[in-house]
């Protein structure tokens, strides 16, 4: 409980930052900025995150290491969607259009879709160890698809967004920028951890039945 105060204020002080800051360089609408980037970020920290605790899995043979990689990857994949809802109202803004076939749009929506295929795939198997296995597997190989789509692939051609936006924005716009990345880091944590509880207790339930 408080744990979740800290993040329910947090957010707030963010959110509040965020709308206190003035426009950053070449950039309107930057409120939006302060969801936006944060979400991005927090998505990229949880496909990483996964992965470890799928190879924790794989070496400790530990079921809650395999849920909360399963829930870190969802609660991941929601927030990259809520990045690329974000993304796009910011596009249209700035760009005169919400889709631009922008690198970093793509890139972020082929790392969504990868996930939506292996959550598919996930599902197909209803061998549990199996799938537990075949899980750390793919979480592994998400994390190296979003690294690729959102991290190299945007540098592969042109942008539309500005590559020297933080660079040369002022000392209070990257703290109100990182303040509200740790703040939705957080929740994605706090949200990652209560869905492994329910998936831990549905694995149990799982597990129950077939005896």
């Amino acid at each position: 409980m408080f744990f979740n105060i800290i993040i329910g204020i947090w957010i707030t002080a963010g959110l509040t930052l965020g709308f206190a800051m003035p426009p950053a360089k070449e950039l309107k609408a930057t409120p939006v900025a302060f969801l936006h980037v944060p979400m991005a970020f927090a998505m990229l920290i949880a496909f990483f995150t996964a992965a470890i605790y799928g190879g924790l899995w794989l070496k400790r043979r530990r079921p809650g290491d395999d849920a909360f990689s399963l829930s870190l990857a969802e609660v991941g994949l929601w927030f990259g969607v809520i990045a690329t809802a974000t993304g796009s109202i910011w596009s249209r803004v700035n760009w005169g259009s919400y889709w631009n076939w922008d690198p970093q749009q793509v890139g972020i929506v082929a790392t969504l879709l990868t996930y939506a295929a292996l959550f598919a795939l996930r599902s197909a198997n209803d061998d549990e160890s199996k799938a537990r296995d075949l899980w750390a597997v793919y979480a592994i190989f998400g994390c190296i698809a979003s690294l690729f789509w959102t991290v190299i692939y945007r540098r592969l051609g042109a942008s539309l967004h500005p590559e020297d936006t933080t660079r040369t924005s002022s000392g209070l716009f990257k703290f109100a920028l990182w303040f509200n990345i740790i703040g939705y880091t957080m929740l994605m944590i706090r949200i990652a951890q209560l869905r492994a509880r329910i998936e831990g207790a549905a694995q149990r339930l799982k597990e129950i039945s077939w005896l």
